[in-house]
C-alpha cells in the first residue's frame, strides 16, 4: 500500500436496521436455506462483502474485477461477449511484453514501463488495471533491464494480488518483440491476452476484450478509429484495413497505404499464434505480430474490437510521453483508489446501555453497473469469520392505509389481490377486521417498489454497529474466538434514506423518503456443498424467486412477509408419471403369483423392498449423518407407519369382504377426504383442485359399475363376495390412512432423506403383518417355499416377478410418489393415484390377466384424466405468501443500538434520525 493515496469516507449508520434469522426463515417457507438464499438472489441483486472489525476500527476498500454470475453469465452470452456454453468468465490470463530492444526511450537509460507517471510506474497501471479487470494470472517476459524490472514489481503492492511469472530470456537477447513471445508457448493452453509494455488500457476495454467472442477466429485486435489520433503516428504504429460489414480485419501491417484504424496494442488469441510465430521465425529473424497476425488471416479470420472512445496511452516516443505529462492523462483512466471505510462520529440513541468492546460491521456494496467490486484489501491475511461475501437486493414496501387518505408513500394504490398480499396479525378477531374492511373498501394497499439500487450510481459502504456478545471477552483483532460471527446465520433489512427530485431549476423540490434494502451473506463457508451421494440423489429446486416484502400496518407497527415463487421442472412431471405407470403395472406383476394369498404377497414384497433400500439408507446416512429425533418427527414417523400399513392391509381385507368396485371406490377416496379436511379446518383449496378432484371420484365410481356389471353371473354362482357394510368402512378406513400417509410423508421427506424414511416404514409393515397372518388364520413358515414360505419369493418361479415389483414397482413407483412431494402437494399424488386402477387394467390386458374394459371404464377413465389434469395444472406453479416477520431477530448481540423489542405483531420502528448516505 506504499505511497497510494487514501479517500477517507465518512460512511453513515442506516436509518433502521433489522435482523433476518435466515434458520427461522428457512423453516417458515420450509425451504433449505441453501435454496433460500439462492431464491433472494434476483436479476437486480449487486455484490456485497462485509467485514467486522472491533468498535473504532478502520477499514480499506479497493475495487477488483467483478466476476460473473449465472445471471450475467446468459446476459452476457446473448450480448455476444461470449459464446454460450463457452468459457463464461471470459479470459483470465495475460502475456506481458516487456523484453523488446526498444525498451528505452532515445537518449534515456531507463525502461518505458519503469517511467513514472504520477505517483506510480507505468507497469504498475498496468498491472492496476489487469487486477481490476479481474485478471488473474500475468506471465512477464523480461530481458533488458530485466533484473531491474523483476524486483520492481515484486516490491510493488501488486505482487501479492496477481499471480505474476516472469520470463528471463536474458539481459541482451537479439530477437524482436513478436520472436519473443515463442518463449511463453508452453505457457498458455487457453485463450490469453498479448499486453505491450508500453501501453496502458482502461480495465473497461481489458475486460471487454477478454470476454469477446473469438468464434473461431485465430485472434481479435483492439483498434482505435478515432481520426485525430490517426495523425502524427510513429513509425512502429500498426495500420488497420477494416471490413465493417462482417466485423473483420481485411489487412494489418506498419506499412499500409490506405487505413481505418490503428492497432492499439492489445490482442485475444488463442494457441494457433504460436504456430505462425514458429513458421516466420525460420524463414527471417525478425518480424512483427501483424505479419504473424497476417499468416493466420486467411485460414482462421482475424476480428477486431474497437476502443469505443475508452482511454488508452501509448508511450512509444518521447513526444507521446511529454503529451501524457503535459495534458495529465493517466487521469483519463479509471481510478483505483483506496477507500478507508471508518465508523461515523455520531452519537446514536441510548435505548439501552451500550458494553465496551462492541463489533462493527461494513457493508460494501457495489454498484450495479459497475464492472468492478469493492472488496476489502489484504481480506485474505483476515480471519474467515470476520469477511463474508453475499449480495444486496431491494425490498418492495407495502402500506396499510385508510381508503381515501393520502400518504407519502409512492406508487399507486392498489386494492388487496393474492398478488399483493397483506399480513395479518395472530388474532383472528383482528384477522376478520380487516378482511371485512379490505373487502367493505374502507382500507387498500399501496405497493411502492424498490428502486435505491437502480438510482445508485456508485458504490457505498454502511455501518452497522453491534454490541459486544457475551462470550467476546474483549479479544482484539486477529485473535482466535469461538463466537459465530453476528452476521454468520442473519441477513439485514437495512432502511435507507432516499432524496428525491421533483422539477427543474430553481423551483426544484427535494423529498426524503425511506427505502429498504436486503443484506444477505452468501458464503461457501455458511453454505457447504453436500457430498457426491446426496447431489446424486437430490432433485433440483422448484424455488424460482424469494422475495421479501415490508408490510406497514396503520398502527405504524412493521412487518415482513415472504413471496415465493414455485414452478415445478420438468423432472418433476417425469417422475409423477413414472411413479403412476409403474405402480399400476404392480398389479399385473402381482397377478403372475398365482395361488398366494395377497398378505403373503405383500410381506414378500415388503422384506425384499427393506433388502434393497437398507444399503441406499446406509449411504444416506454416511454421507448425512443421522435425522434429527425430535419428538414431532417421532410423533409423524410412528403415524405414517401405521398409516401406510392401513392403507395397505384394509384394501386388501376389504377385496375379501365386500366388493371389488365398493373396495376401489372407498379406498380411493382419499383426494375427496382431502379437500373435506382442508375445507373444515379453513384451510385454502383451489377451484381446480376441489372440481378435478369431483370429477375424478365420479370418474373412479364409473369405472367400477363395469365391475359390477360384469360381475353379476359370477354371484349368481357364488364365485363373488357381496356388498357389505363392514367391508365398504375398512375399505375407508383403509382411505384415510392413505390420506394421513400422503401428508406425513410430505412433511418426513424434508426432515430425512426417503431411503431412510422407507428402511423404517418397510420394517413396521414386516413386524406388523405377522399379527394379521395369526388374526387372518394365514398360514406361513419359515421357508422358500412359493406358497406359504415367509421367503417364498427366493424360488425362481417367483424371483423375477418379485425383482420386477421391488426395483421397478417400489423403487420407482412408491419412492417416487413421495420424492416428487417435494414439488406436489399429497392432494395432487392422491388424484393421480385414481388413474392407478384404469392404467391397471390395460396393462393386465397387455398381460393376460385381465379381459377388455367395457364403455363404462372408458367413460369414467376420461373423466379420471380430465380431474387429475386439472389437479396437476393447479399445482404446477404456484405463489406462496408467508409472515415471515417471527424471523426479526431484537437481541441486542444481533440488532444494532437503538431498535425496540420485537412484539407478535411486528417491530415498532423506531423514530431515529435520517443520516444521508455518502457515495464513492
Amino acid at each position: 500500500m506504499e505511497g497510494r493515496e487514501k479517500l477517507q469516507i465518512d460512511t453513515e449508520v442506516p436509518s433502521n436496521v433489522y435482523a433476518l434469522d435466515l434458520t427461522k426463515l428457512s423453516a417458515l417457507a420450509h425451504i433449505p436455506e441453501a435454496e433460500l438464499v439462492k431464491g433472494m438472489q434476483s436479476e437486480d441483486a449487486v455484490d456485497m462483502q462485509g467485514v467486522v472489525v472491533n468498535r473504532g476500527q478502520e477499514v480499506p476498500f479497493e475495487a477488483v474485477g467483478k466476476t460473473l454470475d449465472d445471471d450475467g453469465e446468459d446476459m452476457a452470452a446473448k450480448m455476444g461477449l461470449f459464446p454460450i456454453g463457452g468459457d463464461k468468465e471470459g479470459v483470465k490470463q495475460v502475456l506481458l511484453t516487456a523484453a523488446s530492444s526498444t525498451m528505452c526511450l532515445d537518449g534515456s537509460d531507463t525502461p518505458k514501463c519503469l517511467i513514472m507517471l504520477g505517483e506510480y510506474t507505468l507497469i504498475e497501471h498496468i498491472l492496476a488495471q489487469l487486477f481490476v479487470a479481474g485478471m488473474e494470472r500475468v506471465v512477464i517476459i523480461i530481458s533488458y533491464f530485466g533484473h531491474e524490472i523483476m524486483e520492481h514489481v515484486k516490491e510493488s503492492f501488486l505482487y501479492a494480488k496477481l499471480q505474476i511469472e516472469f520470463l528471463n530470456l536474458g539481459e541482451e537477447t537479439p530477437y524482436g518483440h513478436a520472436r519473443t513471445l515463442l518463449s511463453a508457448r508452453e505457457m498458455f493452453t487457453k485463450p490469453f491476452l498479448i499486453h505491450t509494455a508500453d501501453h496502458i488500457f482502461d480495465h473497461a476495454i481489458v475486460s471487454r476484450l477478454a470476454r469477446f467472442d473469438l468464434d473461431g477466429c485465430v485472434a481479435c485486435v483492439l483498434v482505435d478509429a478515432d481520426k485525430d489520433k490517426l495523425r502524427g503516428l510513429p513509425s512502429t504504429a500498426g495500420k488497420i484495413l477494416l471490413d465493417s460489414a462482417t466485423g473483420t480485419i481485411r489487412k494489418i501491417g506498419r506499412g499500409l497505404k490506405q487505413f481505418d484504424a490503428i492497432d492499439a496494442g492489445l490482442f485475444l488469441t488463442t494457441g494457433r499464434l504460436f504456430a505462425a510465430l514458429e513458421m516466420l521465425a525460420y524463414e527471417k529473424p525478425k518480424f512483427s505480430l501483424a505479419e504473424a497476425l497476417n499468416v493466420l488471416r486467411p485460414s482462421y479470420g482475424l476480428k477486431y474490437l474497437d476502443t469505443a472512445g475508452e482511454a488508452w496511452l501509448s508511450i512509444e516516443t518521447q513526444a507521446q510521453l511529454d503529451a501524457i505529462v503535459a495534458n495529465d492523462s493517466i487521469a483519463s483512466l479509471s481510478p483505483w483508489p483506496v477507500f478507508v471505510a471508518k465508523e461515523p462520529a455520531v452519537e446514536l440513541p441510548k435505548l439501552q446501555p451500550t458494553t465496551p468492546g462492541g463489533k462493527n460491521v461494513f457493508l460494501a456494496v457495489s454498484a450495479a453497473d459497475d464492472d468492478s467490486m469493492l472488496r476489502a484489501v489484504d481480506a485474505h491475511v483476515r480471519q474467515s469469520a470476520d469477511v463474508f461475501e453475499g449480495f444486496v437486493v431491494g425490498v418492495n414496501q407495502l402500506q396499510e392505509v385508510d381508503t381515501g387518505v393520502t400518504t407519502a408513500v409512492g406508487g399507486a394504490s392498489s386494492r388487496a389481490s393474492e398478488a399483493t398480499p397483506l399480513l395479518h396479525g395472530l388474532s383472528s378477531s383482528s384477522l376478520a377486521r380487516r378482511e371485512r374492511e379490505l373487502s367493505s373498501g374502507s382500507m387498500s394497499i399501496r405497493r411502492k417498489k424498490s428502486s435505491f439500487l437502480e438510482q445508485a450510481e456508485d458504490s457505498f459502504v454502511l455501518s452497522i454497529p453491534f454490541e459486544q456478545p457475551h462470550g467476546f471477552g474483549g479479544a482484539s483483532h486477529g485473535e482466535a474466538t469461538d463466537v459465530d460471527t453476528p452476521l454468520e446465520r442473519n441477513a439485514y433489512l437495512i432502511e435507507l434514506p432516499h432524496l428525491t427530485t421533483t422539477g427543474g431549476g430553481p423551483s426544484a423540490v427535494q423529498e426524503s423518503s425511506q427505502q429498504f434494502v436486503l443484506a444477505v451473506p452468501d458464503s461457501e463457508l455458511l453454505y457447504k456443498r453436500p457430498g457426491l451421494l446426496r447431489r446424486l440423489s437430490s432433485l433440483p429446486t422448484d424455488v424460482r424467486d424469494v422475495a421479501v416484502e415490508t408490510v406497514e400496518l396503520r398502527n405504524g407497527t412493521l412487518e415482513l412477509q415472504l413471496l415465493v415463487k414455485r414452478q415445478v421442472p420438468f423432472i418433476g412431471y417425469v417422475l409423477l408419471l413414472s411413479a403412476l405407470f409403474t405402480i399400476s403395472s404392480m398389479g399385473a406383476a402381482l397377478d403372475l403369483q398365482r395361488n398366494v394369498d395377497p398378505f403373503m404377497k405383500l410381506f414378500w414384497r415388503t422384506i425384499a423392498s427393506l433388502i434393497v433400500f437398507l444399503p441406499l439408507a446406509g449411504g444416506a446416512l454416511y454421507d448425512q449423518g443421522l435425522p434429527r429425533f425430535t419428538t414431532r418427527n417421532m410423533f409423524l414417523f410412528l403415524t405414517c407407519s401405521v398409516s401406510y400399513a392401513v392403507f395397505l392391509m384394509t384394501f386388501l381385507w376389504s377385496l375379501a369382504h365386500t366388493s371389488i368396485d365398493h373396495a376401489y371406490i372407498f379406498n380411493n377416496c382419499h383426494s375427496l377426504l382431502m379437500v373435506v379436511g382442508r375445507l373444515l379446518l379453513g384451510r385454502y383449496v383451489s377451484q381446480f383442485e376441489g372440481l378435478g378432484t369431483g370429477i375424478g371420484v365420479i370418474g373412479g365410481a364409473l369405472t367400477t359399475l363395469d365391475h359390477q356389471q360384469s360381475s353379476t353371473s359370477a354371484a349368481l354362482a357364488g364365485n363373488v363376495v357381496e356388498v357389505s357394510l363392514a367391508g365398504d368402512l375398512v375399505a375407508l378406513v383403509g382411505a384415510v390412512g392413505g390420506a394421513f400417509y400422503l401428508i406425513t410423508a410430505k412433511k418426513l421427506r424434508s426432515e430425512m432423506d426417503v431411503s431412510i424414511l422407507f428402511v423404517g416404514i418397510f420394517l413396521f409393515l414386516a413386524l406388523a403383518l405377522f399379527p394379521v397372518f395369526s388374526l387372518l388364520q394365514i398360514p406361513f413358515e419359515m421357508s422358500r417355499d412359493p406358497v406359504v414360505g415367509l421367503f417364498g419369493w427366493l424360488d425362481p418361479s417367483r424371483a423375477g416377478s418379485e425383482a420386477y415389483i421391488v426395483l421397478v414397482c417400489t423403487l420407482v413407483g412408491t419412492l417416487g410418489y413421495v420424492a416428487v412431494m417435494k414439488y406436489f402437494a399429497p392432494i395432487v399424488v392422491s388424484v393421480v393415484m385414481l388413474v392407478e386402477p384404469v392404467l391397471a387394467a390395460l396393462m393386465g390386458v397387455a398381460a393376460g390377466v385381465d379381459v377388455l374394459p367395457g364403455l363404462l371404464t372408458v367413460v369414467g377413465s376420461l373423466l379420471i384424466i380430465a380431474g387429475t389434469a386439472l389437479v396437476v395444472v393447479a399445482n404446477s406453479s404456484k405463489t406462496q405468501t408467508i409472515d415471515a416477520t417471527q424471523a426479526m431477530s431484537s437481541t441486542s448481540t444481533a440488532l444494532p443500538r437503538g431498535l425496540s423489542s420485537a412484539t407478535s405483531a411486528g417491530l415498532k420502528r423506531p423514530q431515529t434520525p435520517s443520516s444521508t448516505l455518502r457515495y464513492l
